[in-house]
């Protein structure tokens, strides 16, 4: 009885062996194959579905699911709405443009080439979800009236059809993602916020400790909190469709994030004050704030603490409530030469203490579900991430795509081309959906090379279709492929390819309501959305280098600067958070363009400190005009020091520098000797602004004088 189950020993060995090595193979590729199984039950469902609803086109409704879908299930929900409100409103745009050009097809494509460049544009300007909507808007005007466009007589029951089918694959996608294994955002949001909180206390803690040393590690650094912050936004604008608890919580949100960017500002006012401070030799004022600041560097590298959000909101509060008495003992230690300097370095401290405190608190009351969030809705609701926008990337994208796309159109109705409208189709698409991309030439080449391929990978697909008999025998003959196809999708290195090799396979394919496949037709559309393909890579490899990315650079550079002006004369109310977003979006913009470790690099992150810092100080300086009763010379000449600062930064040269010093210098002398707590305040904010001026070492005082050098320089060939 014994000798059965030694001789079977080696047997059941060997087996589990193998299925330990399959289970360890598979062990990170779990989620991946139940994605893909998502993604087949939406593609096959949604086109059984068309095709027992009696639709045209059934390929329709299965593109749509491959367009939407999305491991995270927010993701889809987002898309899936974008694109519905985006095939809605191209619809109607349809009927409208072919009710006013019924026999002018060559109005008609011009107008429709119009349409298609707003879209484009509106895409680029929007950004994130929204843009999807835009570019959806775009080219279902060109899905639904080019196969129409000799006959508009069958306008109106195309466009039904056309919608029919994309609103069904949508509706499919999202029950299949919101039902079947949902991968919710929340886990991803909050791990988000938790990075965010956690690098940024690393970043605070390494700064006032002495462990960050040198700006390329402060710039790395402040690259990660700045990016931490959009990628927050980002994602809190996609989980407002996937979860409700999210959406309820949408406001908490916002105002964590601003929370978050406005502690990171004051911190790196403080940071870079002190560095200001060591440069004029004012070591007794650096010693003394490291003093005060050192209770938080411990407290803040207490990893136990920092993972209990309230027992760290109760210790920050904590210190800072002992911050008054340990700044009374510094202050009495400090000479009447450094007193005002001492004192507005103690203004930022505490700024950035009580946002350190508030972003905290904000967090805690998130998590612990605590605090008067409703009474606030009505302020929460007011909390704006305002995007940057670059208007000549937006106005490129628009005419882009309108040339481009009209050209094309005019060449398909001289030709009588039979797909031609295809073509164009594929190639607005392609160029409007690029258009917002980081490098739109990258993602157009392997979209290119995914249309390519696709003819060739669908070919044994398209062979057996021919055997098919009824849904069931289609489905496990095409199955094969997709499956093959949809893994490719999945690995990050070949995602883009992948995305646009699934959509080759079906419109290859050109499933229709019955099972009747077309050589010539899998012909014609294989070779004719790879066309449209190659004509988008070629516009992309034209057009972008017109402008150069040293001009664009140049723009946003600009626009960042601008971001003072904004500080001085833009309404008060909300202006702050706007503030920190707009500047924050377009560091990154101009960061995204730029290699790190370079000179470059350097003059950005110092502008990017500059520009924040300037724009805190004409800030708080309005605030104290708009709510203190301030003498009305020195009310004058704050105003007249505001407007030579907004100045200043739109034009950097050496006059308008050395007014707006002698102005905020003009404003100091007034408020020279005891003054009452509100006035001491504007003093400290004046002294900063003071001193930001006066620095030599800044990038600023490098433009300057490189400018009143050059017009020297200009002045002198003139005289000559």
């Amino acid at each position: 009885m014994s000798a059965v189950p030694a001789e079977r020993a080696p047997e059941a060995t060997l087996l589990s062996r193998g299925l330990q090595a399959v289970r360890q193979a598979m062990a990170g590729e779990a989620a991946v194959w139940a994605y893909i199984g998502k993604v087949l039950i939406a593609l096959y469902g949604s086109g059984w579905l068309a095709m027992r609803l009696g639709m045209t086109s059934p390929g329709t409704a299965m593109i749509t699911v491959l367009v939407v879908m999305n491991r995270n299930t927010g993701m889809v929900l987002a898309k899936a709405f974008y694109r519905g409100l985006g095939t809605v409103v191209g619809c109607v745009m349809a009927v409208l443009l072919v009710a006013l050009f019924p026999q002018s097809p060559v109005a008609l494509v011009t107008v429709m080439a119009l349409w298609a460049g707003f879209c484009a544009g509106g895409s680029v300007w929007s950004r994130g979800m929204a843009s999807y909507g835009f570019v959806l808007s775009g080219y279902t005007v060109a899905m639904i009236v080019f196969p129409v466009i000799n006959h508009p007589e069958n306008l109106f029951s195309n466009a039904i059809a056309r919608t029919g089918e994309v609103l069904l694959g949508m509706a499919v996608t999202s029950v299949v993602f919101d039902v079947l294994w949902p991968d919710r955002m929340r886990a991803g949001l909050r791990r988000t916020d938790d990075n965010n909180l956690n690098d940024f206390l690393d970043f605070v803690a390494g700064a006032i400790g002495g462990r960050l040393r040198g700006f390329e590690v402060i710039e790395r650094t402040q690259t990660r909190v700045v990016q931490g912050a959009i990628n927050f936004e980002d994602m809190r604008a996609t989980a407002y469709f996937d979860d409700p608890i999210l959406r309820s919580s949408n406001g908490q949100l916002k105002l964590i994030n601003q929370h978050f960017m406005a502690a990171a500002s004051r911190f790196q006012a403080l940071h870079h004050h002190m560095e200001r401070l060591l440069r004029r030799d004012e070591q007794a004022v650096v010693a003394a704030m490291r003093t005060l600041l050192a209770p938080l560097s411990r407290l803040l590298d207490d990893t136990s603490l920092r993972e209990d959000v309230p027992r760290l909101s109760l210790a920050l509060r904590q210190w800072n409530e002992q911050l008054g008495a340990a700044i009374a003992a510094q202050r009495s230690t400090m000479t009447p030469d450094n007193g005002d300097s001492f004192d507005a370095s103690v203004l930022l401290l505490r700024r950035f203490g009580d946002e350190l405190q508030a972003y905290v608190q904000a967090k805690e009351r998130m998590e612990t579900g605590k605090g008067r969030w409703r009474a606030r809705a009505h302020r929460l609701s007011r909390v704006r991430f305002t995007r940057a926008h670059d208007w000549y990337a937006i106005a490129l994208a628009a005419v882009r795509c309108f040339t481009v796309m009209l050209a094309l159109s005019l060449l398909w109705l001289s030709s009588n081309w039979n797909q031609g409208g295809l073509a164009v189709f594929g190639m607005a698409a392609l160029v409007a959906m690029s258009s917002a991309a980081p490098d739109p030439l990258w993602v157009v080449r392997r979209a290119t090379i995914g249309h390519a391929v696709a003819p060739f990978f669908a070919l044994p697909g398209f062979i057996a279709m021919a055997l098919a008999v009824d849904f069931p025998m289609l489905l496990l003959l095409t199955l094969p492929t997709m499956i093959a196809s949809l893994y490719i999708a999945t690995r990050p290195r070949f995602a883009v390819i992948g995305m646009a090799m699934n959509v080759g396979i079906l419109v290859s394919w050109n499933m229709g309501a019955q099972f009747h496949p077309s050589a010539q037709a899998y012909l014609d559309n294989s070779l004719t959305i790879v066309i449209g393909a190659f004509v988008a890579m070629l516009v992309f490899m034209l057009v972008p280098g017109l402008p150069g990315s040293r001009q664009r650079q140049r723009r946003l550079l600009e626009r960042l600067r601008a971001q003072v002006q904004q500080a001085v004369t833009a309404p008060l109310p909300g202006l702050l958070p706007k503030f920190e977003s707009v500047c924050r979006e377009l560091f990154q913009q101009v960061a995204s363009r730029t290699r790190p470790d370079t000179r470059q690099s350097r003059e950005l992150f110092e502008w990017a400190f500059l520009v924040h810092e300037a724009g805190h100080r004409a800030i708080d300086l309005r605030h104290d005009l708009a709510e203190q009763d301030l003498p009305p010379p020195l009310r004058a000449q704050i105003e007249q020091a505001l407007a030579q600062l907004g100045q200043l930064y739109r034009q950097p040269r050496a006059n308008v520098h050395r007014a707006a010093r002698d102005s905020v210098q003009a404003a100091l002398a007034q408020l020279r000797g005891p003054q009452p707590q509100v006035l001491r305040n504007v003093r400290d904010h004046l002294y900063l602004l003071q001193l930001t001026l006066q620095d030599s070492a800044t990038v600023l005082a490098a433009h300057v004088r490189r400018a009143h050098r050059h017009q020297r320089l200009k002045e002198a060939r003139h005289a000559v």
